[in-house]
């Protein structure tokens, strides 16, 4: 008989990562509803065609861009997809039934979508939340449950008050370029009824960087990177700013003494009081909006003075706000709301795969006796696989930072740069950021 002199021993584990999962619910009606308590008209009214349409929608990782919501899965035969019968929709935290409150839930070929030709809120309860919930079977008969809400809100508009409402009537969700553009839209409601005559539209995009116009304090000489500011507030590092007639970056800002560093020096000497301003500013929006026009489109393809924009995908970026501003040019006799602004914001967001962004260099970060300079080039990467090696697709921008980070030491373009050795005291920080 055989002697044992020796065992080995192995542990074999089947690790699974869960699916990741992406629901949301998209509208075919605005999510403010207008109510006129005087004439007692909704706008829009869901009693009447087109009705509200809610329409749930599910993506999973791995399945690339297609909406898997209508798609039916079986744990038992390990087929992925929305389990049969686990479809609920929800009003307020309760469930919702055909039939019930002009409500009609559709099939599974139909999305799930629900019809509802009753209008749910009023003067007392002005809002109101829809849920959708399901069980979703992955591949290996792992079931995960899965949610998502949207929620309406009533505004009571007494007499010919205006009012600004937007929405996206085609939803407000990019994912793995299912689709190209988006639309937001935006209308001006006087009462009940919208009014489109004698107004003027202006949109912007969320930029924090956006200051309104002030002036100089002290007079700065052409040559010199500073100027001394009456008010900094929103002034940003990396900002763009207008001293004169001409265009600079903020290096950085003292919100001590309102000293603003500029990344070059001025052009043209600036005397006591001249302007200083934000060339993305506009009146109507404020402060914190870039305002969107040809020159400055951020993404957004038409519609800059008119009611509804269409906007890319390259727009958003995880998640950008919108602001449509309206103005009431109507100056005739017996107008209450001449010249007068009504805003609304929308929200929309990127859930595709994110690029990645590897920055690399043949010579390496580091410089050693001030005897080399550091070449850098951002490599970009989607879901395993490079995009944009020429280098045209994208637009590169780099910003040098001083090791504490405060304050832009140089700014650069393009896939590959050079940081000379002069630029980099002690310790610098590269950063990359990529737009199209």
């Amino acid at each position: 008989m055989a002697i044992k002199v020796a065992r080995g021993q192995v542990t074999i584990i089947d690790q699974n990562d869960a699916v990741s999962l992406q629901a949301f619910v998209v509208s075919n009606q605005p999510l403010t509803q207008v109510y006129n308590k005087d004439t007692g008209v909704y706008a829009p009214n869901w009693t009447a065609s087109p009705y509200l349409v809610l329409t749930p929608s599910l993506f999973a990782s791995g399945k690339g861009a297609a909406d898997q919501i209508t798609t039916v899965g079986n744990a038992a035969a390990l087929t992925p997809g929305v389990k049969s019968g686990s479809a609920k929709w929800y009003k307020n935290g309760t469930a919702v039934t055909t039939g019930a409150d002009g409500c009609t839930i559709g099939a599974a070929s139909a999305k799930y979508a629900l019809t509802i030709k009753t209008n749910h809120m009023s003067v007392s309860a002005p809002q109101a939340r829809y849920g959708f919930e399901a069980i979703y079977v992955d591949a290996n008969g792992l079931e995960i449950p899965f949610r998502a809400e949207i929620q309406f809100t009533q505004h009571l508009n007494a007499g010919a008050t205006i009012v600004a409402v937007a929405y996206a009537p085609n939803g407000v969700v990019f994912k793995n370029g299912e689709v190209s553009t988006l639309k937001a839209h935006c209308d001006m409601w006087r009462g009940a009824t919208i009014d489109n005559t004698n107004i003027t539209y202006a949109w912007g995009i969320k930029d924090s960087s956006v200051f309104a116009p002030t002036t100089i304090t002290a007079a700065a000489a052409v040559g010199t990177t500073t100027i001394t500011a009456a008010n900094i507030a929103n002034m940003e590092a990396g900002g763009k700013i207008i001293v004169g007639s001409a265009q600079y970056t903020i290096s950085s800002v003292n919100t001590s003494t309102k000293v603003v560093t500029l990344t070059s020096a001025l052009s043209a000497a600036a005397a006591v009081n001249s302007s200083v301003s934000c060339p993305y500013y506009n009146s109507m929006l404020g402060a914190s909006w870039a305002c969107l026009t040809s020159s400055n489109p951020r993404g957004v393809t038409a519609g800059w003075t008119t009611n509804e924009i269409t906007i890319t995908a390259d727009a958003v970026l995880n998640f950008e706000t919108f602001k449509c501003a309206i103005k009431d040019t109507d100056t005739s006799a017996g107008n209450a709301s001449a010249n007068k602004v009504v805003c609304d914001i929308i929200s929309f967001s990127d859930m595709s795969d994110p690029i990645t962004v590897h920055i690399v260099s043949q010579k390496g970060f580091t410089i050693k006796n001030n005897l080399n300079d550091v070449d850098a080039k951002a490599i970009l990467y989607r879901g395993g696989d490079e995009l944009d090696s020429a280098g045209t697709a994208y637009t590169y921008t780099w910003k040098l930072w001083n090791s504490a980070g405060t304050t832009v030491v140089k700014t650069y373009t393009g896939k590959s740069v050079t940081v000379s050795k002069a630029d980099v005291t002690g310790r610098g920080v590269l950063m990359c950021e990529i737009s199209k």
